[in-house]
């Protein structure tokens, strides 16, 4: 470059100048993050908030909102997945704050940040002199539920309250007091607020809740000390949520483990996952767990309720086990995910048998002689589906005599059961003449009786005969 001085000599000056240049830094160990932060208006529509300095505390990057509420932040994290602390800061609103998990190579989504003018809802009474301080109000809308910290999931609550003197006007700053914040009860997983007291500005004061390893509702109070009395607000409750699923506290269960799925189309059986977090409290309500089968059919998805749970209907119908004699099992699983940065799916699994129909009862001995001796007879015999399985709960089995005395299984009700064996499949009774029995011959009758959508009736008789001694 040529510059002309003033002897009409010219001076020849190098510049250095700095070129953008390819420094050799992959796209995909960046993270760019995009957000917005916005406010409301004194007619409560929502407008976005320009020139607000938006800054990631623990990675020291700032930006600038733009005209429309929006700005940009675009780093290289020292690990895969980082949790970004978000500020935002403008004079004459309150400073709000988030934190936002964020994971290398990632382009998200911050959600939405709103900003609260100091002045908001005063507009009318702004220079007004006012008196001292006599009532707290809460302002709203504030969060009604935040998740544990470490979830990844929004883990902090501003409230916000006004301080007006006995004729409701917000008390000026001649008249300002130090508002103390306390939490009056929580989970006690180390929740805390901050700060702790301010004092007003234009009568308005703010604290943040910020969430525990531990879910639970949280109470809040404000409240100014006097010299002869406390001004307290009404106590403000927060609920902390679970966190993310946990594979440990994830399972799931089925309301009975036997319908008769191989009789009958259209059975409704209950399927139910419980969600925890590894805390071992229930997870956010709103959880989606996700259903499959294959057999019968089942509903896709449902969302966890306030405890962990999420339930679908199981139905019996097409198809059905193609190879029932080896196993008569329908396999149900249930999926969530732990953590969807880095796709960490949980599966659980459960079982339910679709019984068939009743088989013939199998019973040993199946004919037999008495005398006098009063000896008894001792019987074992086998109630089952044509596939050996148990058949369904308030099945009942039934063993009479027209003579003598049955001990032993001779009345049962069948309990929800899966697996043959003892006291699900196999029984045993004996019979005793009584002394001197006269009756040339006796029945013994064996009854199965099932419920509607049952597996099906079966009876069996047993004849003794009478010998000499």
């Amino acid at each position: 470059m040529k510059i002309v001085s003033n002897n009409g000599f010219y001076i020849i000056l190098v510049f250095m100048f700095f070129m953008a240049c390819d420094t050799g830094t992959n796209p995909k160990d960046l993270i760019e993050l995009s957000g917005e932060v916005y406010s409301f208006d004194s007619d409560k529509n929502i407008i976005p908030v320009d020139n607000a300095l938006v800054s990631a505390t623990n990675i020291y990057m700032q930006s600038i909102t733009d005209q429309n509420g929006e700005y940009k932040l675009k780093f290289e994290p020292e690990n895969n997945i980082v949790n970004v602390n978000i500020s935002v800061t403008k004079p004459g609103y309150i400073p709000a704050n988030t934190i936002f998990e964020a994971k290398k190579g990632q382009s998200a989504q911050v959600p939405s940040i709103e900003l609260t003018h100091v002045w908001d809802d005063t507009s009318n009474i702004v220079g007004t002199i006012s008196g001292d301080a006599a009532h707290i109000e809460i302002l709203t809308p504030h969060d009604d539920h935040l998740y544990v910290s470490s979830s990844g999931l929004k883990e902090t609550a501003l409230l916000r309250f006004k301080v007006t003197d006995s004729e409701g006007i917000p008390v000026d700053n001649d008249h300002a007091d130090t508002v103390h914040f306390r939490i009056m009860n929580g989970p006690q997983g180390g929740e805390y607020l901050y700060p702790l007291e301010m004092v007003t500005v234009n009568g308005y004061v703010y604290t943040t809740l910020n969430s525990s390893t531990i879910s639970g509702p949280v109470q809040i109070e404000c409240y100014i000390e006097k010299e002869n009395m406390t001004i307290r607000s009404i106590p403000i409750q927060i609920a902390i949520y679970g966190g993310l699923p946990d594979d440990e506290y994830f399972s799931v269960a089925i309301e009975r483990v036997n319908i008769a799925g191989q009789v009958y189309f259209g059975i409704i059986d209950k399927v139910t996952a419980f969600v925890g977090d590894k805390y071992s409290n229930p997870v956010a309500p709103g959880t989606v767990v996700y259903f499959s089968t294959d057999y019968g059919i089942v509903e896709g998805a449902v969302q966890t309720d306030e405890m962990g749970r999420a339930t679908v209907n199981f139905m019996s119908a097409a198809p059905l086990p193609v190879d029932p004699a080896t196993s008569s099992f329908a396999h149900i699983k249930a999926e969530t995910y732990g953590d969807s940065l880095n796709n960490l799916k949980l599966t659980k699994n459960v079982s339910l048998l679709l019984s068939s129909v009743t088989d013939e009862i199998q019973v040993t001995p199946s004919s037999f002689d008495y005398n006098n001796s009063n000896t008894p007879e001792l019987f074992s015999y086998n109630i089952s589906d044509i596939y050996g399985n148990p058949l369904v709960a308030s099945t009942v089995i039934s063993v009479d005599a027209t003579d003598g005395k049955i001990l032993g299984d001779k009345s049962i009700t069948l309990r929800d059961s899966r697996y043959p064996g003892p006291g699900s499949t196999d029984f045993s009774f004996s019979w005793s003449p009584g002394d001197s029995l006269q009756s040339p011959q006796v029945y013994i009758s064996i009854k199965v009786t099932t419920p509607a959508n049952g597996n099906g009736y079966q009876s069996r008789n047993i004849i003794g005969t009478k010998v000499p001694d």
